[in-house]
């Protein structure tokens, strides 16, 4: 079953949601990550960097280990232009 996080819900006007990231960004320690699939993003995981800013990870390729971690800001942009 798919899975959408509130930002997706209040970036792209979806009626609802499953998980918050802010929430689970909230429970973090810098250089900590909670695996969290978002269908709608494409995102996998939400993570404390070191300096406090929350990113989320990104696949770089279908069925692959190697992610990129994004500003959600961004993330919210790559998902507006697809």
């Amino acid at each position: 079953m798919a899975e959408f996080s509130k930002q997706y819900k209040d970036a792209i006007g979806f009626d609802w949601h499953d998980f918050d990231y802010e929430e689970d960004f909230n429970t973090l320690e810098p250089n900590q990550y909670i695996p969290r699939i978002c269908e709608g993003f494409g995102t996998i995981a939400v993570a404390k960097s070191d300096n406090g800013e929350m990113l989320l990870a990104m696949p770089l390729e279908f069925d692959t280990e190697s992610v990129e971690w994004i500003k959600l800001e961004d993330v919210i942009i790559k998902a507006k232009n697809i």
